[in-house]
């Protein structure tokens, strides 16, 4: 399933709300959110993840890069609702320290 990243904004951040597979051919689709996300006023960053269903390594890197970016620019990152799946990677590379994550909803699935 190809990923799909939209970017909404709120009143204090860009939200990039991921749907599909982050792997080494969408990793630029998400890169590419991001650069749209920093390119207005706004440099607080959330990644709503409730729709990432699979992740590899290339897809941990684009996260990494995305997060560097945004550091870079003087914002934050953020992962929310994680699918256990990707937390379970996040926690077996040691990457979970590298983020700041926000749990799943307790009605998520």
């Amino acid at each position: 399933m190809p990923l799909t990243a939209r970017v909404t904004q709120s009143s204090d951040r860009c939200i990039v709300a991921l749907d599909g597979e982050l792997d080494i051919c969408s990793a630029p689709c998400l890169l590419a959110a991001v650069d749209e996300a920093l390119a207005g006023e706004r440099r607080n960053l959330l990644v709503e993840a409730t729709g990432l269903t699979f992740c590899d390594s290339h897809g941990l890197e684009a996260l990494l890069e995305a997060q560097r970016e945004v550091t870079d620019a003087g914002g934050t990152m953020e992962l929310a609702h994680l699918h256990d799946r990707v937390r379970r990677l996040l926690d077996l590379t040691g990457l979970t320290r590298a983020f700041t994550i926000i749990p799943k909803r307790s009605k998520d699935p």
